[in-house]
């Protein structure tokens, strides 16, 4: 599809193009969305309309699958119950991959300063030979947050339950990173940051402000390394229309309260 490594555009408008028509209805809670294969009508796929718009993405991702994989069934129901079958393990992993390709992901964290090695090493060659040189990066700097994951599932266009799933199966956190930050969405604080950051649970995935959303995390990032001060991060956010109580708010639900690294979610290493 020519897609790159970017977020997918509005899938209903892409599987158009594919040949494959789309439909949002009514259906059960434990029904994410179906597939119909017909040989007069052509390929069919439907999504949950009383499901959230970012889980409805992910089922149509799920359901083109069963388009390119099942299409000799001649239709599919996603069940929750049928959860751990073969054809929906695998289309839910297609429709993790073909939301959240593995590079695209990395190069989204890597933009964040995350996703780097601890320790880098490489050979610097001059006329007389060869020089090893060792660096280190910052002991907890290449840690996820969860602002990260939630610009994360923001940029892709996915729930941030699936956006830290896909972080981990891409190692690009620990199993005891991935329970922490579980936790912590869990609890709300997922959501509440979102909702501060002006981030929408939208269904196209598009980013429309994604200027104020990249500066509001790089300065989160840059107060819990102690590289900016309280006021420098005031100073910031002011210039993003956010007033002072908003700020406290933010710093609050990042588990940045108590003043730069010392309330960090995921300590270092």
């Amino acid at each position: 599809m020519g897609l790159g490594w970017a977020p997918a555009p509005p899938l209903a408008d892409l599987f158009e193009t594919q040949g494959v028509r789309t439909g949002v209805v009514d259906l059960p809670e434990d029904v994410s969305g179906l597939t119909i294969s017909n040989r007069t009508a052509g390929l069919f796929v439907v999504a949950n309309r009383r499901h959230a718009p970012v889980r409805r993405r992910f089922s149509f991702a799920h359901e083109y699958a069963h388009t390119l994989f099942d299409r000799r069934l001649l239709g599919t129901v996603s069940h929750t119950e049928d959860r751990d079958e073969l054809i929906e393990v695998r289309a839910n992993a297609f429709a993790a991959a073909f939301l959240m390709p593995s590079e695209g992901v990395r190069q989204f964290i890597a933009a964040q300063g995350k996703g780097k090695p601890s320790r880098a090493s490489a050979q610097v060659f001059d006329e007389a030979g060869a020089v090893q040189a060792e660096g280190r990066t910052e002991p907890g700097s290449k840690d996820i947050q969860i602002y990260d994951l939630v610009h994360v599932a923001h940029h892709f266009g996915v729930s941030r339950l699936a956006a830290l799933f896909r972080l981990r199966n891409l190692k690009l956190t620990t199993q005891a990173e991935f329970e922490v930050l579980k936790a912590a969405d869990e609890g709300g604080r997922g959501r509440e940051l979102a909702g501060m950051l002006a981030l929408p649970d939208t269904e196209d995935g598009l980013d429309k402000n994604g200027f104020r959303h990249r500066v509001l995390s790089l300065a989160l990032e840059a107060y819990r390394r102690d590289q900016i001060t309280r006021a420098k991060l005031s100073e910031l956010a002011a210039l993003l229309s956010m007033r002072e109580e908003e700020i406290d708010q933010l710093l609050e639900r990042a588990g940045l309260s108590d003043g730069g690294a010392a309330d960090v979610l995921i300590p270092g290493e």
